[in-house]
């Protein structure tokens, strides 16, 4: 099998994508398999260097090729399938092509859209997208309902393949490395309540902030650490905590690498991800394999993601999300018992078996023909 892959969310700032795309194809390179896939990148791109140190025996290329380009590729290459990992199928191959689209954030909140002519358009060619598709791979069973309720696919044109945590993405205790990391961030040297995610407002770092001012004094001089691009078009890090009272106790260091999630996951007192909407919530588990006590939603894939391994919450109410850092903090049991039980969660979810799932998928749709 000869299958073209869109990698060109491996480049640059890795977004959730990004990342989904670079631990699938990593995966599956770590495989045994003789399928033969090939990278599609945009002209210039530079393979960064922990791309480069893959082993791909022979069964990974790259090939450059500018958008407009790309819907010949298919025929020019020889692929059998095509495969767009990020929501869009810029050509097929002999037997078609699939499509991954992980939520449907925008199709249910699109005044949300920082589009100049808005949404509609994006959700119109994401939709034909969807119906050409052979397949449409989505990351959560909760994405799945969504493909049938906003687009109305069958479930059977629908393939439930979820993400993973790195094999490597485990607790990081190292006093030295965590001391140099607080120092150039800015962080004090204090116990820390971590979020991440962003000022989108999808991410609702608003309601996280809200929660700590109104349990202000029972959070006992804890610093909250919001990691993420600090400002957005509907709204910045530092003008909620101003608005909420809380610039004191907020450091906003922007985004950070996956090595520095890890040390931060690791000696956080609590994460907090009360996202509005998630197609699945990459970060829950990230923070469950290093060991730190989870509180999130109780909407959206994120039940089906944190399981009875995080604190549920209801998003839009900032007092229980409040009172809920409190319980968490306050009682060692139940911090005890969230992370044994993330830490088992976490096991759960590999990407060698998302890309087990991947390749199986390909054969089957060019195996039927």
């Amino acid at each position: 099998m000869r299958i073209g892959i869109d990698a060109s969310p491996i480049i640059g700032d890795r977004g959730g994508v990004g990342w989904h795309t670079y631990y699938l194809l990593q995966a599956m390179l770590e495989l045994p398999h003789k399928v033969e896939i090939i990278g599609y990148l945009r002209p210039g791109s530079a393979l960064p260097e922990d791309v480069r140190s893959w082993k791909a025996d022979g069964r990974m290329s790259w090939i450059e090729a500018p958008k407009w380009a790309m819907r010949w590729r298919g025929r020019t290459d020889r692929l059998d399938l095509y495969h767009g990992t990020n929501f869009k199928m810029h050509t097929t191959g002999r037997q078609g092509g699939i499509v991954t689209i992980h939520d449907l954030w925008l199709e249910r909140f699109p005044e949300y859209s920082t589009k100049m002519l808005g949404q509609k358009l994006s959700s119109i060619k994401t939709r034909r997208t969807a119906r050409r598709a052979r397949k449409v791979i989505t990351v959560s069973n909760f994405s799945a309902r969504e493909l049938v309720d906003l687009y109305a696919l069958s479930p059977e044109r629908i393939a439930v393949i979820s993400n993973g945590v790195a094999d490597n993405f485990l607790a990081r205790q190292d006093d030295s490395a965590m001391d140099l990391l607080r120092k150039r961030i800015g962080l004090p040297a204090k116990p820390f309540i971590l979020f991440v995610g962003g000022a989108d407002p999808r991410k609702n770092h608003r309601r996280f902030l809200e929660g700590a001012a109104l349990v202000r004094r029972q959070l006992a001089g804890r610093v909250l650490l919001l990691v993420g691009s600090t400002i957005h078009p509907f709204g910045s890090y530092q003008d909620t905590a101003k608005s909420c009272g809380v610039s004191d106790l907020v450091i906003c260091p922007g985004r950070l690498s996956k090595a520095d999630l890890q040390l931060l996951y690791t000696y956080a007192d609590l994460f907090v991800f009360p996202s509005l909407y998630e197609g699945f919530g990459m970060p829950v588990l990230e923070a469950m394999a290093c060991g730190a006590p989870v509180i999130t939603s109780q909407t959206t894939a994120l039940v089906e993601v944190a399981g009875d391994a995080a604190v549920l919450v209801d998003p839009s109410d900032a007092r229980a999300l409040g009172e809920a850092m409190v319980r968490v903090m306050e009682n060692e049991s139940l911090r005890t018992s969230l992370k044994a039980k993330g830490l088992a969660r976490a096991k759960l979810f590999t990407w060698r078996e998302a890309a087990s799932q991947t390749l199986e998928l390909y054969r089957e749709l060019c195996e039927a023909g």
